[in-house]
């Protein structure tokens, strides 16, 4: 093999290294920019998961729904505000797989989220959460899979 070849080779082998590890740095910055996520289901080291406020008001876990198919399921709101956390794992099938959630208020959709795996993507849980800004009543959740394996749904109320 001629020295030119060798150095072409080298300088490739340094070049894949250099991208690996940025890609590694790249990762490791988006799982940090996560975890403020995270710390809705207590984050502050107690089994009461609370979030504080000067007015006082805290965030309350007021329901969680878990199943693995389509479902329908209401709750009552005593808050100014509501979060709804959804987290669901795929089957593995090799076709794309999704779940939604509509947040329903009087038969009308006031939100709604999905989450999507591709064919090829790693079937890792995935997260996700609705705001919503409004206040007392009764309100339902419709939720809609296709080749989910498990789903959770928990009710966060702001009171």
């Amino acid at each position: 093999m001629e020295t030119s070849t060798k150095v072409l080779l080298v300088a490739c082998f340094v070049l894949v290294a250099i991208l690996g590890f940025m890609t590694g740095i790249l990762v490791k910055l988006e799982e940090s920019q996560l975890k403020p996520l995270v710390s809705i289901n207590g984050g502050n080291g107690s089994s009461s998961p609370q979030v504080s406020t000067v007015e006082g008001a805290e965030w309350h876990e007021i329901a969680t729904f878990t199943g693995s198919g389509d479902d329908y399921q209401c709750f009552t709101i005593e808050g100014s505000k509501f979060k709804v956390v959804m987290s669901a794992v795929p089957m593995i099938t090799y076709q794309p797989n999704t779940i939604q959630v509509d947040v329903i208020k009087d038969g009308e959709v006031i939100a709604t989220r999905s989450l999507e795996w591709g064919a090829t993507e790693y079937p890792d849980r995935k997260r996700e959460i609705i705001e919503i800004p409004y206040g007392p009543g009764t309100y339902c959740i419709r939720v809609y899979t296709v080749d989910i394996e498990n789903w959770q749904v928990t009710i966060w109320d702001y009171y």
